[in-house]
């Protein structure tokens, strides 16, 4: 029986999904089965960050894992060592799994028996530069989030509401901005949450200080 190249895709974010990245995974294992004269099987994770601590928001690969622990798969392609994970805890499951049911990992720059002590120091070295990586990168995002808050900016995350974002700014929404007064006037009169939402239902109007439903 022709053996399976398990085929492991998976990009970092959306944007990336949306171009070319996942393909061009995809074509180089496809590549590589044929190389090898194996059949292929693709298992795409789609947009999916690898620097989490767990495996909740990549089914895929914790799937590969258990078909990998109940001797299913023996060969395994990823694009580069990254894409299986920059997380160390992670990646110690996943190389758990290949290394106890003997599983050899291909990339597009080579492939590794990590049984063989060479390939396994190699793998290691490959994972501690992955993680290195991945709190750099994190570093980055978090400095530079800092760093637009304390020039005015607004750090990423959707606007609160009453506001929306205008040229990286916090800036009053013209309609819900109204909603947010409304709101604090209503609490004002000592009203309270409950009934300021069921009037928040309807139309309300002020005057002389004073508030009434229409």
């Amino acid at each position: 029986m022709m053996e399976i190249l398990h085929i492991y895709t998976r990009v970092s974010s959306s944007v990336q999904e949306e171009g070319t990245s996942l393909e061009t995974q995809k074509e180089l294992g496809i590549k590589k089965s044929k190389e090898l004269g194996m059949k292929y099987q693709i298992w795409n994770e789609g947009a999916a960050s690898s620097h989490h601590e767990n495996l909740t928001n990549r089914p895929k690969i914790a799937e590969l894992i258990l078909e990998i622990q109940n001797g299913t798969i023996k060969h395994l392609f990823v694009y580069n060592n990254d894409r299986l994970s920059r997380n160390d805890q992670t990646q110690f499951i996943i190389k758990n799994a290949i290394k106890t049911n003997g599983v050899i990992l291909y990339t597009k720059d080579g492939q590794y028996d990590l049984n063989n002590p060479t390939d396994n120091l190699f793998k290691s070295l490959l994972d501690g530069f992955a993680e290195y990586d991945n709190a750099i990168r994190a570093e980055r995002t978090r400095l530079g989030k800092l760093n637009k808050v304390r020039n005015g900016g607004w750090y990423g995350a959707p606007p609160p509401y009453g506001y929306e974002i205008v040229d990286g700014k916090l800036a009053i929404h013209p309609e819900e901005g109204k909603t947010v007064k409304t709101i604090f006037k209503l609490f004002n009169y000592s009203i309270s949450i409950a009934e300021i939402k069921r009037r928040l239902d309807k139309p309300i109007i002020f005057f002389n200080n004073k508030c009434k439903e229409m």
